[in-house]
């Protein structure tokens, strides 16, 4: 069974200029992400980043991850996260032939690996179609989401849907910056 990870990371972050970029404890949030993906059983040199940004490629790809270069049209505030896997998918070779897509938030630092495999072995367990995280509260945290390669391309909503519960700060503001900063420093 082939598996590919995928981390979009857009330049244009509103509330938190530079999210994807931005210094966390000497490593940039987008750096965090790519060393838990590093560090799940299932990677084999088949990470990838997403972005219409170049200092955000260049300094994926000087972190280990091969770069999808994405049309500044799929990089605005309304585009879903949907179009720009079904992006990613439909232009890596590599990305295509995989059975399960990883998608993993830049903007999430306390992601780890731990937690992407319990995702990843969930989906091949239970034969499910898609498996993301969620909070204490059963609210989607969008820190990870394994699919099915077929699902990425779908129009329609996922049957047969798992979740597994987390505890992570999805970073947007200077105040989640310090939070998470806290949290990581113990």
């Amino acid at each position: 069974m082939k598996i590919g990870f995928i981390i979009p990371a857009r330049g244009g972050s509103k509330r938190l200029p530079r999210k994807n970029i931005y210094n966390l404890l000497g490593k940039p949030l987008i750096g965090w992400s790519i060393q838990a993906c590093k560090k799940s059983k299932y990677y084999k040199d088949n990470l990838y980043v997403s972005s219409e940004d170049e200092e955000i490629l260049k300094l994926s790809e000087s972190l280990g991850a091969k770069i999808i270069e994405r049309p500044v049209r799929l990089s605005d505030d309304n585009v879903w996260t949907q179009e720009v896997l079904k992006h990613a998918v439909e232009s890596s070779i590599n990305l295509g032939e995989c059975d399960i897509v990883v998608r993993i938030q830049a903007n999430s630092p306390q992601i780890r690996s731990e937690k992407i495999d319990e995702c990843i072995e969930k989906l091949i367990e239970y034969n499910l179609w898609e498996v993301f995280t969620v909070d204490a509260n059963g609210i989607e945290d969008a820190a990870i989401h394994v699919l099915r390669r077929e699902c990425v391309s779908q129009e329609a909503l996922s049957v047969y849907k798992g979740v597994v519960e987390t505890d992570y700060i999805d970073v947007h503001t200077e105040e989640d910056i310090m939070k998470v900063s806290k949290l990581l420093s113990r």
